[in-house]
């Protein structure tokens, strides 16, 4: 009996994840991501010397729609912070970026998910140099892939830990620049799935 009743709870459960990700449901929510990376430089056999450390801090609020089961697609908004500070000290550069980001998100098995998105936005880059400041704007564009897992803290809310790939250009047109930035990612997030 105490077998049968574990069984009977065990497919309640994975009848109940496999709900959350019908055809006619909505999530909402986002996720927030935080890296800090140590830029060095190395040249003709001398140890590494450090250049520079940034710091980036996002948070991604973002909608969307079950078209079918498992499918959702969306639209978020990435709104980051970066600062950047070389290992002299002499100068501070500061940058806020914000991108629309469209999003496809499909459920393998009950809770893990992949997720692709498309972003298109600018930002705003602040650069002081011993008390004087220079402002520049650029285009931004970028595309991920990620994998996570909703982990259900109810029957409808669920903590979302991504893990991921990014690649991102940015362009100033009037000085014909163009810098990438790829690599992996990790954020967590937070989705409510509500009822249609």
């Amino acid at each position: 009996m105490k077998k049968l009743i574990i069984m009977f709870s065990a497919i309640l459960i994975s009848a109940h994840s496999y709900a959350q990700f019908n055809k006619g449901r909505i999530l909402a929510g986002g996720n927030v991501g935080f890296s800090n990376h140590t830029y060095k430089t190395k040249s003709a056999g001398n140890s590494a010397n450090t250049m520079e450390k940034s710091s980036m801090f996002s948070l991604t609020p973002q909608v969307g729609y079950f078209v079918i089961d498992n499918l959702a697609v969306g639209a978020g908004l990435d709104l980051s912070v970066t600062s950047i500070k070389p290992e002299a000290d002499i100068s501070d550069q500061n940058n806020f970026a914000f991108q629309f980001q469209p999003f496809v998100r499909y459920y393998v098995e009950p809770g893990f998910f992949v997720q692709g998105s498309y972003g298109l936005g600018s930002s705003k880059e602040k650069q002081s140099y011993q008390g004087s400041s220079q402002e520049q704007k650029y285009s931004i564009s970028g595309w991920s892939i990620a994998a996570g897992y909703a982990l259900f803290i109810n029957d409808r809310v669920a903590l979302e830990p991504l893990l991921g790939y990014k690649s991102e250009t940015s362009k100033d047109k009037e000085f014909d620049y163009k810098y990438i930035d790829s690599g992996l990612f990790f954020k967590l997030g937070l989705q409510v799935y509500l009822r249609d």
